[in-house]
């Protein structure tokens, strides 16, 4: 799992399971990207690093944390801890012990508000993009074609290195996959993005 492991969280939160008694113990930070009470996994999803965390509603995770991460704004970034119960294709089931605000501000917390909603190719009017939390959508000639994690960095999963990076896993693929960007900027208008190693820009504007 990419991500940032992170120490122990602040004393005086009391588990209501030790730490790898249920799988294997996990710390991270990452964002909130929202609950649901339908779907074949009613629960709650965390994103980070590109990853998914779902953490089911009927689960061993304790009903005061659910309730929390219930009432948790969309793309909150915190720090939380919990255990891996079962790892999937596209996501990571987990028991969610804690979790609190991140002690330390999102470096990317601007590219993140930024690049939210509907976005449409400045090369092709038919490709379009939806972003919903750390969640990207590519639709084409209003057909959705492919549905990726993003994760925004410093580095690529591939080597890409420097500068602010958006990378995308792709869910469901055969294969893991994923695509590195270089960020030239993302704005309330405009995001630009270049391909790497290819250089290729990718500009995309609001509808």
């Amino acid at each position: 799992m990419a991500g940032l492991v992170l120490g122990v969280l602040a004393a005086g939160r009391a588990a209501a399971f030790e730490p790898g008694s249920l799988g294997d113990a996990y710390r991270d930070t990452g964002y909130v990207q929202g609950c649901t009470d339908g779907g074949e996994l009613p629960g709650c999803t965390i994103i980070a690093g590109g990853s998914q965390f779902v953490v089911p509603a009927d689960g061993p995770t304790p009903p005061e944390v659910m309730a929390k991460l219930r009432a948790a704004p969309k793309l909150s970034w915190i720090e939380f801890r919990g255990d891996l119960l079962n790892i999937f294709d596209s996501y990571g089931e987990l028991a969610l012990g804690a979790f609190d605000a991140a002690p330390e501000a999102d470096p990317y917390n601007d590219l993140v508000t930024a690049a939210q909603g509907d976005w449409v190719s400045t090369d092709d009017p038919k490709a379009k993009v939806v972003v919903d939390g750390l969640i990207w959508r590519d639709v084409y000639d209003g057909e959705d074609v492919a549905q990726s994690v993003i994760s925004f960095g410093d580095t690529c999963a591939e080597g890409a290195s420097g500068g602010r990076l958006l990378e995308l896993f792709e869910v469901g693929s055969a294969e893991p996959a994923s695509l590195c960007f270089s960020v030239v900027g993302i704005d309330a208008g405009r995001m630009e993005l270049v391909y790497l190693p290819r250089g290729n820009a990718l500009v995309f504007e609001r509808p």
